[in-house]
């Protein structure tokens, strides 16, 4: 697990350096792949979807989207982000409705539901991550977000594993307790410290301390959220891509 932690904080990093130093076009790029193994991880592993079409075309459109809604990459052309995403999101859906009807006796609500609002639910979910880091103070931004999801789950994992005694949502995830989700929250709070001092903001540290703890707990939600989606279709982890973590979805 935190080998896989180390490999994947590299992995970023170096698109971020190549984003900055060379191209915002490479962040870009990284954010399209890691939607598209998401859009499949859910529509293949979780939903059972095994039409090759449907795969193919949401993860398509998922990577289109995230192209369309970066401002590096459209404003050559005489159309604003959001049209271009609405007009793609518009043909996506008719082209879901197809594949239903095409495959309408394999396919059950779930399929239908899921392989027609996931993909344009989650393409705009990760591509806000673009626009995160386009902000004057973008990577500042994003580690504070990886501080609220992921070094929260690292110090609950931690601190649960050696200390936690009283189970926090047995039925759902059986391995979360309590103090795990405490530890978490207080592994954040001091990474918020450091990060706000080590980036100059120190302006900003009363409402970067405020913030961390009701978005730790969202970020608990979401991932107690994605772990009764894994329960309802009777996986354990979204995919294996990441040895120790599961998928994507897993982990992002």
């Amino acid at each position: 697990r935190i080998i896989s932690g180390i490999v994947m904080a590299l992995i970023v990093a170096a698109f971020l350096s190549l984003g900055i130093l060379v191209s915002p076009l490479f962040i870009t790029l990284f954010i399209a792949a890691v939607t598209a193994v998401a859009i499949y991880e859910l529509l293949h592993n979780a939903a059972g979807i095994k039409s090759k079409a449907a795969l193919i075309g949401a993860c398509a459109y998922s990577v289109l989207n995230v192209f369309a809604l970066d401002k590096n990459t459209v404003d050559s052309i005489n159309v604003s982000h959001l049209e271009l995403s609405v007009a793609l999101s518009i043909i996506f859906f008719i082209f879901a409705a197809v594949i239903a009807l095409k495959e309408h006796k394999a396919f059950t609500l779930t399929h239908i539901v899921t392989l027609a609002a996931m993909p344009i639910a989650l393409s705009f979910a990760f591509s806000s991550l673009g626009t995160v880091l386009s902000h004057e103070r973008g990577i500042f931004y994003l580690l504070m977000l990886l501080n609220f999801s992921s070094v929260c789950d690292m110090g609950a994992y931690f601190v649960g594993s050696t200390r936690g005694k009283h189970k926090l949502c047995p039925e759902i995830s059986p391995k979360k307790t309590v103090e795990g989700a405490v530890g978490g929250i207080l592994s954040s709070v001091v990474v918020t410290l450091i990060l706000v001092f080590a980036f100059s903001v120190t302006e900003k540290l009363l409402a970067a301390l405020v913030l961390t703890i009701p978005f730790c707990i969202l970020g608990m939600i979401g991932d107690l959220f994605a772990s009764a989606i894994k329960l309802t279709a009777g996986i354990k982890d979204y995919g294996n891509l990441f040895p120790g973590h599961g998928g994507v979805l897993d982990r992002f």
